[in-house]
């Protein structure tokens, strides 16, 4: 007869369960990889996988399953994974388990596109914003003078007025003085008042060849 707690024999008989679901669902998600990275994305979500098996298999209806699917989600986003792995994800699952939530899967799918979905746009709006900080929005003109692109988002004037604030100060760094600009009404205006607090005049115009540029 075994010694062995019977609490302690319960959980150990979760985790194998919950080990052999996770298995399955990895290796059902390989088969529906589209992008070559899909395959890792699979591996490296395993232990946040483990955490949505238990907690269908603790509460199916509970809300902390809604969150993990959500985590699921947005973790495939950021680790690389493609939109037909994520629309994927509950399907394999559903398939591996004897239970489901009440609403037969509708919330966790909706979960985990919902978040895939927004950590994808996030993402997207930080790696277009990154192209408008200096150096990458300045060229090089002549005579010390930069032509700065003035291409940042202006629906969001605290977000404009502290992106205006980084050019300028970066810009006064690297020693610039006056700045030819360029870009949408509402970022150019921002840059300027943030350009004028660092020190660097802004040109009207610049014409290559011309050593006295039109002063604004």
């Amino acid at each position: 007869m075994s010694t062995t707690p019977r609490s302690v024999q319960s959980r150990a008989e979760v985790d194998t369960r919950v080990t052999r679901i996770v298995d399955r669902w990895c290796e059902t998600d390989r088969t529906h990889a589209f992008l070559r990275s899909d395959s890792d994305v699979v591996e490296t979500t395993r232990p946040l996988r483990a955490l949505v098996v238990e907690e269908l298999l603790r509460a199916p209806d509970s809300r902390d399953l809604l969150n993990a699917f959500a985590a699921l989600g947005r973790l495939t986003a950021e680790r690389g994974g493609s939109p037909t792995l994520a629309a994927m994800l509950v399907d394999g699952l559903a398939r591996e388990v004897d239970r489901a939530p009440a609403d037969g899967w509708i919330g966790a799918r909706g979960a985990v596109v919902e978040s895939f979905v927004r950590a994808t746009t996030d993402a997207s709006r930080e790696g277009d914003a990154e192209r408008w900080e200096y150096p990458a929005c300045a060229v090089p003109l002549h005579d010390g003078i930069v032509a700065i692109a003035a291409g940042y988002r202006d629906d969001d004037e605290d977000a404009l007025a502290g992106w205006a604030s980084r050019v300028a100060h970066a810009a006064s760094l690297t020693g610039v003085r006056r700045v030819v600009l360029s870009g949408s009404p509402m970022a150019v205006a921002a840059l300027e008042d943030a350009l004028g607090i660092a020190g660097i005049e802004r040109l009207a115009s610049y014409a290559v060849g011309n050593t006295r540029p039109k002063k604004g």
